[in-house]
């Protein structure tokens, strides 16, 4: 990505980062797999997506643990869990 192409992009997320609206839009986030440029965000939030390992099934989990659903798994019998649906 070309730094024009970049600034290209945090002008169109009007200079912020695109997941929590708030802190300048400075770290070019792609996806590790690919290489696909995925937008730009702040510190927090680019840290914060590649802490949980860029994976959408535990962003998911954090996002519910956060609206108060905590995962609780049923255990079926020593060492294995049923997930909740």
């Amino acid at each position: 990505m070309t730094e024009a192409e970049r600034d290209e992009m945090v002008a169109a997320q009007g200079g912020l980062c695109c997941i929590c609206l708030k802190a300048p839009a400075v770290h070019v986030d792609h996806c590790h797999e690919t290489g696909r440029v995925r937008g730009v965000l702040c510190f927090n939030c680019n840290s914060a997506i590649g802490k949980l390992g860029d994976d959408p099934d535990t962003l998911r989990r954090a996002i519910s643990y956060l609206e108060g659903h905590a995962w609780k798994p049923t255990i079926v019998a020593q060492g294995v869990y049923r997930q909740p649906s």
